[in-house]
């Protein structure tokens, strides 16, 4: 009985062995270690910069690399971010400009763009961007009211006020929008028209500013 069992045993051991080693060599092999590239340490850097309140040297971060590497999309759309959070309208549009150029499909660099456009007042640059982003993304809320806003300040009137109420349409609770379509209408001489979407700017949002001196300037054109 006791040969018995340390037969048994001797084979469970022979068997588990075995198959240990042939789970090891059935194991795929270990995938070799990750290790970040420049742009991806630089790109952390500028992160841990930003979030705690430092934008001078989070865009520094990101200014250290060699001049190949700074090109990319990634390094180029945060630029042109850091930038204009600085205030740098003019490098930031360039920046985004460049992301584009590594990019051509992306819409985000576009979108970008309009903010230090618009800072700018290159309201025709604004107006071609934001076609170009629509051209990608028709349904873009940021390109349509920024398009809108453009025209209106292209003095083209009509075609503002045609944006915004296609906007009013797609989002009839924005005051903004409406806002923008009360004042489109007020330039083009319907004060009591633009008076009446004041009014209903005003009803949603009663201490607007914009609607009450809008409101103030169509009954006086009235």
């Amino acid at each position: 009985m006791k040969r018995w069992l340390w037969t048994l045993t001797l084979l469970l051991s022979c068997t588990s062995r075995s198959g240990s080693a042939d789970e090891r060599r059935a194991a795929p092999p270990a995938a070799s270690a990750w290790s970040p590239s420049a742009a991806a340490v630089a790109l952390q850097a500028s992160y841990d910069e930003e979030a705690a309140g430092r934008v001078e040297p989070s865009l520094a971060a990101l200014d250290a690399l060699p001049a190949a590497q700074r090109e990319g999309y990634l390094v180029q759309l945060r630029r042109g971010w850091l930038l204009e959070k600085l205030g740098r309208h003019e490098e930031s549009a360039a920046a985004y400009g460049r992301a584009v150029l590594a990019d051509a499909a992306a819409v985000e660099a576009r979108l970008g763009a309009l903010v230090p456009l618009a800072a700018l007042r290159r309201w025709s640059d604004v107006e071609s961007v934001a076609r170009q982003v629509l051209e990608r993304d028709p349904g873009s809320y940021t390109a349509q009211i920024r398009l809108a806003w453009a025209l209106y300040s292209l003095a083209r009137w009509s075609d503002s006020e045609a944006a915004y109420r296609r906007l009013a349409t797609l989002y009839p609770a924005d005051a903004e929008v409406r806002s923008g379509r009360a004042w489109a209408l007020l330039k083009l001489g319907k004060s009591a028209e633009a008076a009446a979407a004041f009014v209903e700017v005003l009803e949603m949002s009663p201490r607007h500013a914009l609607a009450q001196e809008g409101l103030r300037a169509a009954r006086a054109a009235r």
